[in-house]
């Protein structure tokens, strides 16, 4: 007996972003993709998917932090160097900005690797 590896007729396929965006957890994921397709492979194929579009959500977020990070800690160097500022901003500008870059950096790290 073959297996029906496409979607039943009277219902469409669930988007796989749909599904992630209203926020299931994978084991409902998985249930109603086993509703409409009755394949354990292509399900399990869909859920690889599942799991790559969750990480590359969490891995483009982390980048924007990176980025922003990256910027404020470019921005602290341009002025130390310049020196376009008073002796009451130094310490500001040279440890203050710098840290909030770098912790921000790792912030964005964070939700990159975890």
């Amino acid at each position: 007996m073959e297996q029906n590896k496409t979607p039943n007729k009277m219902e469409s396929p669930p988007s796989l972003v749909h599904l992630i965006s209203i926020g299931l957890t994978d084991e409902e994921i998985k249930k109603s993709l086993f509703d409409t397709y009755q394949d354990d492979y292509h399900v399990m194929n869909l859920m690889q998917e599942v799991k790559r579009l969750r990480n590359s959500r969490k891995t483009s977020s982390g980048l924007i932090f990176i980025m922003i990070g990256a910027a404020m800690l470019f921005m602290s160097c341009v002025l130390t160097l310049t020196g376009s500022y008073t002796a009451g901003n130094f310490g500001m500008v040279l440890f203050g900005l710098t840290t909030i870059g770098i912790t921000i950096v790792f912030w964005g790290l964070v939700k990159i690797f975890s």
